[in-house]
């Protein structure tokens, strides 16, 4: 499968046309090599294609138990922080939840619109959407829903989202050490 989502399954010494919209929804992108299970079909032309692809080994690995310690682990900096601020409820982690939620409302609606074809969301919104808080659901989204997850650009910007989480978090913790000298070095 190339960058443009299609390309060729081989069976029984035959090939077929495969799309990636082929796939089961929610599947990671295939690459090269995977084995697949398929359902041979004909094109509207009359070329072999195959339908209704999946993984003979489904990747687990993205939202198995890994992830969710990843997460956990992800999230204890932040939330510990939150929780020394006082901060009400709705603008600690219970507007870090709601956000989240959001957040993985709008990864459910650009992915849908990807399959149909549709207006997509605009990453520059995603990324505000993380940005605002919601991190821990665009990471969710992106190992349920399987999307964002295999594009680099889009990556490094949320990884870097979520180094920022932890970056606040440790200078709240520390009393804000890195805000006070930074803004130290601002004022020579």
């Amino acid at each position: 499968m190339d960058d443009k989502g299609y390309g060729w399954v081989a069976s029984g010494g035959r090939r077929f046309f495969v799309h990636v919209k082929d796939f089961d929804r929610g599947q990671r992108r295939p690459g090269l090599g995977d084995e697949v299970y398929f359902v041979p079909g004909l094109d509207p032309k009359g070329r072999a294609c195959a339908r209704r692809v999946i993984f003979v080994k489904p990747d687990k690995a993205r939202s198995g138990v890994g992830a969710w310690i990843l997460l956990c682990l992800l999230l204890w900096l932040p939330l510990t922080a939150l929780a020394w601020l006082p901060l009400p409820w709705w603008m600690g982690a219970g507007g870090m939840l709601v956000v989240s939620l959001i957040t993985f409302g709008m990864y459910a609606n650009d992915k849908q619109r990807a399959v149909s074809n549709g207006w997509r969301v605009p990453e520059s919104q995603l990324h505000l959407a993380e940005l605002l808080g919601g991190w821990p659901g665009a990471f969710l989204a992106q190992r349920i829903l399987r999307h964002k997850c295999s594009k680099p650009g889009y990556q490094v910007v949320y990884w870097t989202i979520v180094l920022l989480y932890q970056f606040a978090a440790a200078d709240v913790m520390l009393d804000q050490r890195f805000s006070k000298a930074l803004m130290e070095f601002v004022d020579r």
